[in-house]
């Protein structure tokens, strides 16, 4: 292993985020944890972005920008900062999000401690656009740490609804063996993988916050708005569907025949909640109703740039 390469890598994908960029590279460069590197990718933002992440990455050796030509869709993005990331241990970071000076430091000792964990993360906190905090909106507790796979996979499939813990700190193995793209992917479907490898760990100390603001795509006018921005203009066939990748990690997983089938089990119980078997019914036969900006999760991935 080289020794030169860093510890954790800090994945920063970032669209036009010149309000709020600053206060997040300054949030993670503070950490006491220090031997990192982030990986900004800019998504050919068209404000201040760039300039922004130029002299970020002159004045601190530990930043590497990287510019798209075009913008790919703010998922792909997502994927690139990952594919660039040279750490044995991962986080995705937001432009507008804060972290608090001991979270990567509290994160990695989990990760070195034990072994059984393939995410670590804290309890999150919620700021507004001037960085006020805010009541707490997260999941209810979920055994997300279970020693058994079926429970922390329902825990996931079935509890969670901001998915908050795609923003802590991962081991980049488990991330590789993932047979996912970010880009016909979601917050849900990634951590529900990864529940099949380990168990995912949350630090009792409220160390991440995420901003919460009018320029967030949930604050798109419609549906089609927030998928093109998303993902740009191709849409997603229906074996990309949370269900169907639920099954698919099933079956590609390190699983014993018993795990196998209360896992399928889960994803049964899924199709069956909230009416999720209709996505399987022709467009015309749905009729599903849509979401209000105030029901809509605030998606990780699906609500940052």
């Amino acid at each position: 292993m080289n020794s030169n390469l860093p510890t954790v890598s800090i994945g920063l994908p970032v669209f036009n985020g010149e309000d709020y960029l600053e206060a997040a590279l300054e949030s993670l460069l503070a950490q006491t944890y220090t031997n990192f590197e982030i990986v900004l990718c800019d998504n050919a933002s068209s404000d201040r972005t760039a300039e922004i992440c130029q002299t970020y990455a002159a004045k601190d050796a530990r930043i590497r920008y990287y510019r798209n030509d075009h913008n790919i869709g703010a998922a792909e993005n997502f994927d690139r900062v990952f594919q660039l990331s040279r750490g044995k241990y991962f986080k995705w970071a937001a432009h507008d999000d804060l972290c608090k000076p001991t979270f990567l430091e509290r994160c990695v000792e989990v990760l070195d401690r034990d072994l059984s964990v393939v995410l670590c993360t804290s309890e999150a906190g919620r700021i507004d656009w001037a960085g006020n905090e805010q009541p707490p909106k997260a999941d209810s507790p979920r055994p997300i740490d279970a020693w058994e796979v079926s429970e922390r996979f329902a825990a996931i499939v079935l509890k969670t609804f901001w998915s908050y813990e795609l923003f802590g700190l991962i081991r980049s193995s488990a991330l590789k063996k993932l047979k996912w793209h970010a880009n016909y992917g979601s917050d849900r479907v990634i951590l529900a993988e990864l529940s099949l490898q380990g168990r995912l760990v949350q630090v009792p100390e409220m160390l991440f916050f995420r901003r919460f603001h009018l320029k967030q795509s949930t604050c798109m006018q419609s549906a089609k708005e927030r998928q093109q921005w998303f993902s740009g203009k191709r849409k997603r066939p229906i074996w990309e569907r949370g269900s169907v990748r639920f099954m698919q990690a099933i079956f590609q997983a390190d699983l014993t025949l018993a795990e196998r089938v209360q896992c399928i089990g889960v994803v049964l119980r899924y199709l069956t909640k909230a009416g999720n078997w209709r996505y399987f019914l022709p467009k015309h036969f749905r009729q599903t109703k849509k979401p209000t900006l105030t029901q809509m999760p605030a998606q990780s991935i699906a609500s940052k740039g």
